[in-house]
């Protein structure tokens, strides 16, 4: 019955009105607001993005999974300052967190971007 629910639910509401209503519900849970991002990336919608990327940069540091996709954006729109900035600040908070496979993609991003 559960599932029947939440496809109800699903049908009813978009993506990312899901998502806004989980942001709602917990508004300090950084995965929410990455898959907000997500979706405006999805949407052509990289400014607003964007944003989102900086909040969580700022209110998450720790949230490994922003550092890749944040800095490639900061790359296409060509602020390579602040992208290898944010690569680097990625690469010390997976070492400090011994994230192994963090450390070897976000190492792969300086020595294609900024090499």
């Amino acid at each position: 019955m559960q599932a029947y629910y939440n496809f109800l639910i699903f049908t009813i509401m978009n993506r990312k009105e899901i998502i806004i209503s989980e942001i709602i519900n917990n508004p300090h849970d950084p995965f929410n607001l990455y898959l907000l991002a997500l979706e405006h990336l999805k949407d052509n919608n990289r400014e607003e993005a964007m944003k989102i990327f900086n909040r969580i940069y700022d209110t998450s540091p720790n949230y490994l999974p922003l550092y890749y996709i944040y800095a490639i954006n900061l790359i296409e729109v060509g602020n390579l300052e602040k992208a290898k900035s944010i690569v680097l600040s990625g690469v010390e908070i997976a070492k400090l967190t011994n994230k192994g496979k963090v450390i070897i993609e976000l190492n792969q991003l300086l020595e294609l971007y900024f090499d």
